[in-house]
C-alpha cells in the first residue's frame, strides 16, 4: 500500500528563495537495493525489504530532508523492460509516472553485478524521460572496492556515486549531490502574496468554492470525483492584497485500489500544502466528519500552516453546534481555529473566506515582542510551576521568537533535555 509518512514544516521562503518540495523517485531493475536506500534515507524501516526480487509492488513515499532541504521520496517496484509478466507491466506503468512527477531521479544499480543488460534498458527509458539522474551505484560496502562504481559512467548518465545503502557508506556525498539539482524557483522581485491552499476529500466542492472565491468559472466543476487532477493557481486581489489560490486533487484514502494518476494528484496536493500560508480544509457537512478530514487537518496543522475548516453544502441544512462539538471533541486544537458554514453552491458564508485567510496570514507572520513573551511566561510559570524531575527544579529563564510564518519561540531553560 502506498504510504505518506513524516509530516514536518517546510519554510516558505529562504534567504529571498522560495523553495518548492521537490519529488525524487528511485528507480531501478530488481533486487538493487532501492527500498534498503529509501529506508537509509527517510531514516525508518518504512519500506519493506527482502531479498526475493520484486518485493516493493506499490509505491511507497516519505518526507525527507537533507542539509535543511526537504523532499518527497518515492520507492518505486523493479523495473524489467521487455517482461511480459503483467505485474511487472503494472509496475513499469508507475515506475514512469514517478518519473514523469519527479524532480530528480535516483537511479539504482548493483556495482557487484556490474552494468547488467536491465541496466542499459532502464538508462534508455530514463534518457527519453529527460529528467535529470543521478546513478547509485549500490552495495559497496567496502571502500576500497569503489572502482567497481567507474563502469556505470557507460550508462550515458554521468558520474556514478559509490554508496553502500546498508551501512550508509557514501551516502552523505551522494545526498549532496542530490540536494545540488534540486530546482530553485526565484520569488518575483516586489511579489508579496498570500499563498491559500483550498484541500479535502474528492467531491466536496472544493472547485466549485475556488469557482466562487475567484468570481468565475476558473476550474472544472463535476459531480464525478476526481475530475480535478492537477493542482491549478489563480491570482485574484482582495482589500488591495493578492492572493493566489491553489484549488487541488481531492484526497481519498489511501487504498490498493487507487490508480496510478490519482495516486501522483495525491502527491501534489500534498504538495500544494506545503506551498500555502493557509490551508482552507472542505469537508462535506451531507457525510459528516470523517477520518480522512482528520487525517488532512492534522497535516496542514503539524505544518504550522494558517487554517480554516469550512463545512460545505449548509444549504441542505446541518447542525452547526453538532460540527463544531464533533470537530473540538475529535480534534482539540480546533477550538483555536476558525470554523466556517458555507455553501459553494449558494455562496453563502462564502465572502468572509479571503478576508479571513489575510487576517490569518498577517497574525501567522507576526513578530511578537520578547517584552511580552516573557511577560506571558512569567504569568504561566506563576499558576502552574514546572516539574521537578528528579528533584531538581525546572527554571524557564527566558523566551524569544526565533521565525515566523509559523511562529516559532525557544525557551532557555537549566535542563533543555
Amino acid at each position: 500500500m502506498a504510504r505518506v509518512d513524516g509530516p514536518g514544516i517546510i519554510p516558505s521562503k529562504l534567504l529571498g528563495v522560495s523553495l518548492s518540495v521537490p519529488v525524487v523517485s528511485i528507480v531501478g531493475r530488481v533486487n538493487t537495493g532501492k527500498s534498503t536506500l529509501f529506508n537509509r534515507i527517510v531514516g525508518s524501516r518504512t519500506a519493506i525489504v527482502d531479498d526475493m526480487p520484486g518485493v516493493t509492488r506499490d509505491r511507497n513515499i516519505a518526507l525527507a530532508s537533507w542539509t535543511g532541504r526537504s523532499f518527497y521520496l518515492i520507492d518505486t517496484g523493479g523495473l524489467s523492460p521487455g517482461s511480459e509478466d503483467p505485474m511487472q507491466a503494472a509496475i513499469e506503468r508507475q515506475a514512469r509516472l514517478a518519473m514523469e512527477e519527479s524532480d530528480v531521479v535516483l537511479f539504482v544499480v548493483d556495482a557487484t553485478v556490474g552494468v547488467h543488460p536491465l541496466d542499459s534498458a532502464v538508462a534508455d527509458v530514463l534518457r527519453s524521460a529527460g529528467v535529470p539522474v543521478i546513478v547509485v551505484a549500490n552495495k559497496i560496502d567496502n571502500p576500497p572496492d569503489e572502482d567497481l562504481a567507474l563502469e556505470f559512467h557507460s550508462l550515458g548518465l554521468g558520474k556514478p556515486w559509490p554508496v553502500s545503502a546498508s551501512h550508509g557508506i557514501g551516502s552523505g556525498d551522494m545526498l549532496d549531490a542530490l540536494v545540488e539539482s534540486f530546482p530553485r524557483e526565484e520569488i518575483e522581485e516586489g511579489t508579496d502574496e498570500l499563498r491559500l491552499a483550498v484541500v479535502g476529500r474528492p467531491n466536496v466542492g472544493k472547485s466549485s468554492l475556488a469557482n466562487r472565491l475567484c468570481g468565475e468559472e476558473r476550474n472544472i466543476v463535476d459531480p464525478v470525483p476526481g475530475t480535478t487532477r492537477d493542482s491549478v493557481d489563480t491570482v485574484v486581489e482582495c482589500q488591495g492584497s493578492r492572493i493566489r489560490i491553489v484549488d487541488t486533487a481531492g484526497l481519498r484514502r489511501r487504498s490498493r485500489e487507487m490508480e496510478d494518476v490519482e495516486y501522483y494528484s495525491t502527491v501534489r496536493t500534498w504538495k500544494s500544502v506545503h506551498r500555502g500560508d493557509v490551508v482552507i480544509v472542505m469537508m462535506d457537512a451531507e457525510e459528516g466528519l470523517t477520518h480522512q478530514d482528520l487525517r488532512i487537518i492534522g497535516r496542514a496543522w503539524d505544518e504550522g500552516k494558517g487554517l480554516i475548516l469550512a463545512v460545505n453544502k449548509i444549504d441542505l441544512g446541518v447542525d452547526r453546534k453538532e460540527w463544531i462539538e464533533d470537530l473540538t471533541e475529535r480534534f482539540p486544537a480546533a477550538r483555536w481555529v476558525n470554523i466556517s458554514f458555507v455553501s459553494a453552491l449558494t455562496g453563502q458564508g462564502v465572502g468572509r473566506l479571503l478576508p479571513l485567510a489575510l487576517h490569518i496570514g498577517q497574525k501567522r507572520a507576526e513578530s511578537i515582542r520578547t517584552s511580552e513573551l516573557n511577560r506571558v511566561l512569567r504569568e504561566c510559570v506563576s499558576k502552574v510551576q514546572p516539574p521537578s524531575p528528579g528533584g531538581k527544579p525546572l527554571r524557564l529563564f527566558y523566551a524569544t521568537q526565533v521565525a515566523k510564518a509559523p511562529p516559532r519561540i525557544v525557551i532557555f531553560a537549566n535542563r533543555p533535555d
